[in-house]
């Protein structure tokens, strides 16, 4: 699978980037410069490794969305096949009832019915008597047919979901290996380096960060006027109607150019453009005050993915604990990605890219599980997000 060869390419990637850090012999210790060039391909290698971890992430949420799908229609399927079995049980047992009856009686009984009419009115009433019992006769037949190719076909339907759930089950396993030989690289990638370097690491990453930071609320306006012209009105008016559920849970993965992380479990597609549809749900300042409150409980918690809680945390992990106050998964950032997307971004809104997600907090600044080896922190909204609000 495509996934797979972009996963192994980055843990290629990380191999041979240790194997630039082996000290090589030489005359004189390295320069600077070196130790800088050095710094940034790792950081490079680290956030591809990254990204591509993020994507596993979303992928496996949609495995484990449709194997559970598929799965319920399985067992959709049986519970139907289970109520034909007692439907085709009770025709025959009629049907029996009426041979029974039809031998014990013979032909005779019917040629007297008729015979034995002693007025023209008496003989029609009796032969409109047979037809009906002979059309009743014709129509348990004709039920158990049906339910006995009815039974067929949900006995199709069942195999099939059930083939589906294995498969999807497979991938899932698939990617979440996948991911967690990624994870691997990532750390032992971490663990090589020197003190020197680790440090020029941390800084390129940090001047990462304050550019992104530069650029946060510069995307920020992006969203909402993009939002604005495909038709998403709607002004911050403190409306009663908007806000989130309080039950429900989502997923997620890791983090690009050093900040975010992505996500797993149900999901339901996306788009570049939020989905967004002529209206936007309305904000209700109550419930995206405790969606904050929520998120900011959380910092300090370590990313891991995958993770929902209660101490560690994926980008959607984190997400779905704040807008459900559950650690059980909502949803993917492809889910997300199909939400309402705002042109009046409030706080307890959700930052969202097609790999990583956040909860938005005002300022261009979000609260998000940014990647392996970080904790849960505020930071700037990244440059390719938008801004989306739950539309329940």
């Amino acid at each position: 699978m495509k996934l797979s060869r972009r996963i192994a390419g980055g843990a290629v990637a990380a191999v041979l980037t240790c194997g630039l850090m082996i000290p090589q012999a030489a005359f004189a210790e390295p320069d600077s410069a070196s130790k800088q060039a050095e710094a940034q391909a790792v950081l490079a290698s680290l956030n591809s490794m990254q990204m591509e971890l993020d994507q596993a992430s979303a992928n496996y949420g949609e495995a484990l969305a449709e194997q559970e799908a598929a799965q319920q229609s399985a067992d959709e399927a049986q519970t139907r096949i289970d109520e034909i079995n007692v439907e085709i049980a009770d025709v025959q047992s009629r049907l029996g009832d009426r041979a029974h009856s039809m031998y014990r009686s013979g032909a005779a009984s019917f040629l007297d019915l008729l015979l034995g009419s002693t007025s023209f009115s008496e003989f029609a009433t009796n032969w409109d008597l047979l037809n009906k019992v002979n059309n009743n006769d014709a129509e348990l037949v004709q039920k158990n047919k049906d339910l006995r190719d009815e039974a067929q076909q949900q006995k199709d339907t069942f195999d099939e979901q059930t083939r589906i759930a294995a498969q999807k089950a497979d991938e899932a396993k698939q990617l979440q290996d996948e991911a967690q030989s990624t994870v691997n690289s990532m750390q032992a990638t971490y663990d090589s380096l020197s003190a020197e370097v680790a440090e020029l690491v941390a800084q390129e990453k940090a001047a990462q960060e304050a550019a992104a930071a530069a650029q946060a609320q510069q995307t920020v306006e992006q969203s909402a006027n993009q939002a604005a012209s495909n038709g998403n009105g709607g002004s911050n008016d403190g409306g009663s109607n908007g806000g989130y559920i309080d039950n429900g849970g989502s997923s997620d993965g890791g983090s690009n150019n050093g900040g975010g992380s992505n996500d797993g479990y149900i999901g339901n597609g996306g788009s570049s453009n939020g989905g967004s549809s002529s209206s936007q749900p309305s904000y209700n300042p109550s419930t995206g005050n405790a969606v904050v409150d929520r998120a900011y409980s959380k910092i300090g918690c370590w990313y891991s993915w995958g993770a929902v809680g209660p101490d560690t945390f994926d980008c959607s992990g984190l997400v779905s604990y704040a807008l459900t106050g559950s650690y059980s998964r909502l949803g993917t950032t492809y889910t997300f990605m199909a939400w309402p997307q705002v042109s009046d971004p409030q706080p307890g809104d959700i930052c969202t890219s097609s790999y990583h997600c956040g909860i938005y907090i005002g300022g261009g600044q979000m609260i998000h599980a940014p990647q392996q080896g970080e904790q849960v922190k505020v930071g700037p909204v990244q440059s390719d997000m938008i801004i989306v609000r739950c539309p329940w």
